[in-house]
């Protein structure tokens, strides 16, 4: 039934917006001209430029007029116009990607995505862009296996963006402004001078993010505005391009980005009995009162810095290319640890600590925070993090540019990508004499140090024979290197883990065009990734089957693909269709939090108890989707795009880690906190569950997506034009964790729409909106478990000394939710002068 619901939808449809619209039509003539042809878009997915409509593979293009239209002000905005894209900052250095079925989550994967992130070409953390959105010149989601003309392996695709380069010839500036009710403002633009005409050139490009975050505040903001801030996410960045052409052979251009942000967070939660239907709590939060009850809830800060640079040389009918990058994360993040609000007063009297760390760990995180004006409470007790990542990329291609033999393409290159990342957290545990009573605040330094290194030599070779058929095959061949280590309390957990892997993919596709207007290809291609070590899971006494749910050996996978492309009405429309099946060997699945036996350091000796973890699981996994792209050009100056996608990724028979308290080697649903005693007679020593013949969805994200846009252009005189827009963005409805009854959605439409001026030049332009304009409120996820906190509670001798410990857990009334986004109106204004 979906795919026929695909089938009849797609006539319509488009890759969102795989096409930009002719739409800047104005003047008196315009209802003279012609109808308008759908302008062509030029993408570089197979390491040349052509036409988007001649590649034999799916791709969702992003322009810079795009962006600008719909108000697109951060990365994650993208995912409203590119369907089976969903895009999730989890913290501010910590974000995840899905496409095609299965998801992209770098506490589980960590430098080894299901999908690779590249800027100007060269590889690059997904932190880095999801931080800010500015200056762009084009974005690609090129879909499916990658790694034989570009880049790094990556299984599900590649996200490809590029900045604008300088203009050689004229000097030009460009400013955006955008401002919201919802305390929203940004600013971004650019300058452009041509240094030497023709010659070298200078763009520098800047942004001011300043808006309130998820909005959600704190329960306890009215009463102790001081200690409980507002939430807000605040970006800075600045960008300046050089680009030198001393020939008509020879190009360089060389970027550097230096950005700050930071934010100040709270967990949404809503009352247990407004799901479960229990008797009502004190005091009853509702979802949409976008509430925590965190005490100051998480504040992160972090710098990063990246330079790119990019070197074509062409000779003799080839191009040799170079792209060189070196990045740096500096990040420090302060969280609760209190997260089922149980040391709060009046239960608990403030209490006098200091923030003291042996290894100075914390210090950089509250020296951080107080640089910013907050200062930690006494009684809400943290995590802090902080690391320093680098990664340093060096890619050499050469590639024709001109057929051998006047049927061959060719593209080989090696590739050296190096990344470090080290990590020190320092963990606070509250030691209790009562349920009411603290004595202490246990310190655990934790340091995990880890770095990867691949080697990689790829090529890839097209054949066109004549004019209609084109046969294309490739190879890489990877030699990867990765070291993992880490220190609890001085302690090693387990044995630092060295990683020597060697393997080789490929892909092949065929492509017939069988006239101007209809083009057909299948293609096959194969992956691989490195096993990710899990980091999260910090007990000192670890048993064999945790290390198998947190050390995973190598995925493997092999995709299939098969579509079309058309054009129909002399250009005014086109319509594709794409359909493709992968499997997946040791997938690294992450699912719901898992209770372990946990034993941490008290009073210097490892002391068990309950705590909760995401443990990973290598698992088999089938993707089975559709995807339909289409547009239509009605009128010169009336478009419609429609966009739809459906993926279902489904794993069969996994082993994984699972809570499983009665025994029946079924996952339980819903389960609460168990006491250590009911914990350890369930697991023994494995220290936790394992269940077989799993069966689950690989991603938490709906089947099926879809998106529809259109715009209306008119004339107001005869400089000045009107237009009016709407973006109308479905999502189907959801089970997203079979073993979680409160977290099914049904499908769920939000629509916004966009009118203003412009000038007839495209020197200026204002737009007002409204983002979910009929204000739809929807539960989109509700966890299964309630937020809990792990106590220790210590005993004592008749002299006062500590002779043990015990452990249970405290169940809060509240869980866990994410909704809809609130309505938001807002102003934009673009001005944009000489070179754009």
């Amino acid at each position: 039934m979906m795919l026929s619901m695909l089938a009849g939808a797609s006539v319509l449809s488009i890759s969102a917006p795989a096409f930009a619209q002719n739409v800047e039509k104005a003047g008196k003539d315009a209802q003279a001209e012609p109808l308008a042809q759908i302008e062509e878009v030029v993408v570089t997915a197979r390491r040349r430029e052509e036409s988007l409509q001649d590649v034999p593979q799916t791709v969702n293009v992003v322009t810079t007029a795009e962006i600008e239209k719909l108000n697109l002000r951060s990365f994650t905005d993208l995912q409203s116009i590119i369907p089976g894209l969903t895009l999730i900052q989890q913290s501010s250095f910590n974000s995840a990607a899905t496409v095609r079925g299965v998801a992209f989550d770098p506490a589980a994967s960590g430098n080894n995505p299901s999908i690779e992130f590249y800027l100007n070409d060269a590889p690059i953390s997904s932190n880095f862009l999801f931080q800010s959105m500015f200056d762009v010149g084009q974005f690609e989601l090129q879909r499916g296996p990658q790694g034989t003309l570009r880049g790094r392996a990556s299984p599900s695709g590649s996200m490809v963006f590029s900045t604008k380069r300088p203009d050689l010839y004229r000097v030009g500036a460009v400013l955006n402004a955008t401002a919201t009710d919802l305390d929203a403002r940004k600013i971004d633009g650019a300058v452009n001078i041509p240094i030497i005409r023709d010659k070298l050139g200078l763009r520098i490009a800047g942004v001011y993010d300043d808006n309130d975050g998820t909005r959600v505040h704190s329960l306890k903001q009215a009463a102790d505005p001081d200690r409980n801030p507002d939430p807000m996410r605040r970006t800075q960045a600045v960008r300046a391009t050089v680009l030198f052409a001393p020939t008509d052979w020879a190009t360089a251009r060389l970027m550097y980005q230096d950005l700050k942000s930071r934010s100040q967070a709270y967990s949404q939660v809503q009352s247990l009995s407004l799901v479960t239907g229990a008797a009502a709590t004190t005091p009853i939060i509702r979802p949409f009162d976008r509430l925590s009850i965190d005490d100051q809830g998480s504040y992160n800060f972090q710098r990063q810095k990246a330079l790119v640079a990019n070197i074509d040389i062409d000779l003799a009918g080839q191009t040799l290319s170079y792209v060189g990058s070196y990045n740096k994360q500096d990040y420090n993040s302060l969280g609760t640890q209190d997260t089922g609000d149980y040391f709060a007063p009046p239960r608990f009297p403030t209490v006098a600590r200091t923030f003291a760390d042996p290894a100075n760990n914390e210090a950089v995180c509250t020296e951080q925070s107080a640089r910013d004006g907050l200062s930690p409470t006494n009684n809400n007790f943290y995590q802090c993090t902080h690391g320093v990542i680098k990664r340093e990329s060096h890619e050499v291609r050469l590639a024709s540019q001109e057929r051998l033999a006047g049927m061959f393409d060719y593209v080989v290159g090696a590739l050296y990508d190096h990344n470090e990342t080290p990590t020190r957290l320092t963990s606070e545990t509250p030691l209790l004499a009562s349920p009411t009573r603290l004595v202490s605040v246990n310190l655990t330094p934790i340091v995990r140090g880890g770095e990867s290194t691949e080697k990689s030599v790829f090529g890839n070779l097209t054949a066109h024979i004549g004019e209609a058929l084109e046969l294309s095959g490739g190879l890489r061949y990877i030699d990867y290197s990765g070291f993992s280590s880490i220190l609890v309390s001085n302690r090693r957990p387990t044995p630092d883990i060295t990683d020597k892997l060697h393997a080789t993919i490929y892909s092949a596709s065929a492509k017939y065009r069988f006239n101007d207007a209809v083009m057909a290809y299948a293609t096959v291609g194969s992956s691989w990734r490195a096993g990710p070590h899990a980091v999260g899971d910090f007990s000192l006494n670890r048993s064999a089957r945790e290390t198998s749910f947190l050390d995973l050996p190598a995925e493997k996978s092999t995709s299939y693909e098969a579509g079309a492309r058309t054009s129909f009405l002399e250009g005014r429309g086109v319509f594709n269709l794409s359909a493709y099946l992968q499997d997946f060997d040791n997938y690294a699945y992450r699912g719901q939090p898992v209770y372990f036996v946990n034993s941490s350091s008290v009073g210097g000796a490892p002391t068990p108890g309950v705590s909760s973890f995401n443990f990973l699981a290598a698992v088999p996994v089938r993707v089975k989707g559709i995807e339909a792209t289409g547009s239509f050009q009605i009128r010169p100056r009336w478009s419609l795009v429609v966009n739809a996608s459906y993926a279902d990724g489904q794993i069969k028979d996994g082993v994984v880690a699972c809570n499983d308290l009665n025994g029946d080697g079924k996952p339980d649903a819903n389960p609460g906190a168990p006491t250590l005693t009911q914990l350890q007679a369930a697991v023994g020593a494995n220290n936790l569950a394992q269940c077989s013949g799993f069966n689950s969805r690989a991603s938490t994200s709906p089947k099926f997506n879809a998106t529809v846009q259109s715009e209306y252009g008119f004339d107001l005189t005869s400089e000045l034009s009107g237009f009016v827009r709407g973006l109308y963005v479905l999502s189907g409805k959801n089970a997203a964790d079979p073993n979680n009854d409160y977290d099914n959605v049904s499908a769920l439409g939000l629509l916004n729409l966009y009118g203003g001026v412009r000038a007839s030049d495209g020197r200026w332009e204002i737009t007002l909106f409204a983002k979910n304009v009929l204000d739809k409120r929807k539960v989109i996820s509700t966890s299964g478990a309630p937020l809990s906190n792990a106590l220790t509670t210590l005993r004592f001798s008749g002299s006062g000394q500590v002779i043990g410990s015990s452990s249970s857990t405290f169940m809060s009334e509240y869980v866990p939710v994410t909704v809809t986004p609130e309505r938001e109106f807002g102003v934009s204004l673009r001005v944009a002068l000489g070179s754009r």
